[in-house]
């Protein structure tokens, strides 16, 4: 659209997501003159009528637009915007020497850009939301209560990642409790306390998390673990959607996920507005994987990286 020919890709972004998608019948007034001005309206399909009322010295704008042929404004816009970022990155990640994998989708519509998003990575602590979403459906279905209470063992004490470690063989804590270590602060040892539960009661499950979507992964002994970026979206997708878990245990480990303590600076939220939640997860594999995924609440705009 000519009106935004001379914006950068950043400021095509930033107009997005402070758009709003509004659908006007024709006919409908769109303001009335006197009126305080709440934003710009961007008309991109459809006209305009600007009519004049001499008696009482008023004018309206009326919306003429084919309802059959109205196009959302934003949905053109964000066209815009995906097609430039898409040029612009694959540009600049071509001359990246290591491995990408990156998948973006802008929730409302499913419009995605795939950057080498079926290259498998290693997923390390990515990997702890789907332990925890099986957690939440054992919950669920009547298996375990997140109320009850684990003692933890030597065996589970992992100084790798979080502080619980610390408080030695023995400290008890709720399923609850564990789950939102886990979550929060990838605690190592709240996970191998968690997967303890998760292991034997793993028949009592319809099926795992990774089944239910479909998740493609490659894990042998000789390697760890590692699926695409695209493929490790379907979990943070669904827990959006609440299509394994209630909307409520969704939810829940989506707040979780806003309130995590890794992965600020050098990741997701580095260019994300303080006052805007990010529900993600960090994975760190030594100093060869460095990955973070999740969904940021931009209002009305969400979209998942």
């Amino acid at each position: 659209m000519p009106l935004f020919d001379f914006s950068s890709v950043d400021e095509l972004f930033r107009i997005a997501a402070l758009g709003r998608q509004v659908r006007h019948e024709a006919g409908q007034v769109i303001v009335r003159q006197g009126q305080a001005a709440s934003g710009v309206h961007v008309v991109l399909d459809g006209q305009v009528e600007q009519v004049a009322f001499t008696v009482v010295r008023r004018e309206d704008l009326h919306a003429h637009a084919d309802a059959q042929k109205w196009t959302p404004c934003i949905g053109k816009a964000l066209d815009q915007v995906v097609k430039a970022a898409r040029a612009q990155l694959r540009e600049e990640l071509a001359y990246y020497e290591g491995d990408v994998s990156l998948y973006f989708e802008y929730l409302p519509t499913g419009t995605s850009i795939r950057i080498g998003d079926t290259q498998h990575m290693v997923a390390a602590s990515l990997l702890k939301v789907p332990v925890i979403m099986e957690l939440y459906k054992l919950a669920e279905t009547g298996h375990v209560n997140l109320d009850t209470q684990v003692a933890l063992r030597s065996e589970w004490l992992d100084s790798g990642y979080g502080d619980l470690y610390k408080k030695g063989a023995g400290y008890k804590l709720t399923l609850d409790e564990l789950s939102r270590l886990v979550l929060e602060q990838s605690d190592n040892t709240a996970l191998n306390a968690v997967q303890s539960v998760t292991a034997k009661y793993a028949d009592r499950l319809d099926s795992s998390a990774y089944d239910a979507l479909d998740v493609d992964f490659v894990d042998t002994k000789e390697a760890n673990l590692s699926m695409s970026a695209r493929a490790y979206a379907s979990f943070m997708k669904c827990l959006y959607f609440s299509c394994y878990l209630s909307a409520d245990a969704s939810q829940d480990i989506m707040a979780h996920l806003a309130h995590s303590t890794y992965g600020g600076e050098g990741r997701l939220g580095k260019y994300i507005p303080s006052d805007v939640p990010i529900a993600h997860k960090i994975g760190v594999a030594g100093n060869q994987v460095q990955s973070d995924c999740g969904i940021v609440y931009i209002p009305e705009r969400p979209y998942l990286l």
